[in-house]
């Protein structure tokens, strides 16, 4: 299960069944109050998610840019956006998904790096 800062320094997160006022902060507006201590990992990649889309935006195709920003920035509905940029909806989901995943693939991948190029790991044998 993935923990956010606050959880991991929290005394009581062994015995902990639910929603806490500093972890509800953390949650988007709508998901506040709706939420099970269950539902937390799915939050917190969404989160996670979220800043990387921003933080790779650089990495996008333009068209990808204007719809992450119109979602993320501006916080339209997917049909707000097809009729502001004259598509569909299902194609403004096409491009989040494509987007989501292009970041989390250069995520692993940089992720991979870091962890292969670590001072003291020995190379990989070749057979």
């Amino acid at each position: 299960m993935i923990q956010c800062v606050t959880c991991n320094a929290c005394p009581v997160r062994d015995r902990c069944q639910e929603i806490c006022s500093n972890v509800s902060g953390l949650l988007p507006s709508m998901e506040q109050g709706r939420v099970d201590a269950e539902d937390l990992p799915r939050l917190w990649i969404g989160r996670i998610t979220t800043h990387l889309i921003l933080d790779y935006e650089d990495l996008l195709t333009d068209r990808q840019k204007q719809v992450v920003g119109l979602y993320y920035r501006e916080s339209l509905l997917q049909k707000e956006i097809a009729a502001m940029l004259g598509i569909s909806q299902p194609a403004v989901n096409q491009i989040l998904s494509d987007v989501r995943r292009k970041v989390w693939k250069m995520y692993k991948k940089a992720s991979t790096f870091r962890h292969e190029s670590r001072p003291g790991k020995r190379p990989a044998s070749t057979g």
